[in-house]
């Protein structure tokens, strides 16, 4: 495999991860999709309705850095799934929710999560675990455990390499 056969992760946001799933943006008070208070010193926003459907599991991944082979994923059919950084960025590889038995090479596109935002992918969307966006990190996740196997099968057509840019500005 080659550079040129590499995907860059790009910054999240609501419209470039809609077929995936949605953003929450809770770092500039603006989010629509957010109730805004605020107290002496503080500033706070939480999301209108529940993060995922149904009582959710609250979860921690530790994962490496990017770049990364992206060999696997997985897809949860019966839960969404939300993910939302514990410090430092991470990088989010996912392809369409199909009917297929496996996710395509072609399909995989990446994202950058940083603090501050979530993303609950929709259910069935292929994803990989998060990896930081300039080396080891942990992430928090959240979806509904025990609804049976959730296999890892390797990317039809084989690996992509999936890498990342260090954000810039707050947050980064």
């Amino acid at each position: 495999m080659n550079s040129t056969d590499a995907i860059i992760a790009r910054p999240v946001t609501s419209e470039n991860f809609a077929r995936f799933g949605t953003v929450y943006d809770l770092t500039d008070d603006a989010d629509p999709k957010a109730i805004w208070t605020a107290g002496d010193g503080w500033r706070d926003g939480f999301t209108r309705t529940p993060l995922i459907e149904g009582s959710g599991h609250l979860g921690i991944t530790r994962g490496g850095g990017a770049p990364w082979s992206c060999t696997a994923m997985e897809r949860h059919l019966g839960t969404e799934e939300a993910l939302f950084c514990a410090a430092l960025p991470i990088v989010l590889a996912v392809a369409p929710a199909s009917d297929g038995e496996a996710p395509h090479r072609e399909g995989i596109e990446a994202f950058v999560i940083a603090p501050g935002h979530a993303v609950v992918m929709h259910r069935g969307v292929w994803h990989d675990a998060c990896r930081g966006v300039s080396g080891p990190t942990s992430y928090y996740w959240m979806a509904i455990c025990g609804l049976g196997e959730s296999p890892w099968v390797p990317v039809a057509g084989g690996p992509r390499m999936v890498e990342a840019e260090a954000p810039e500005g707050p947050g980064a």
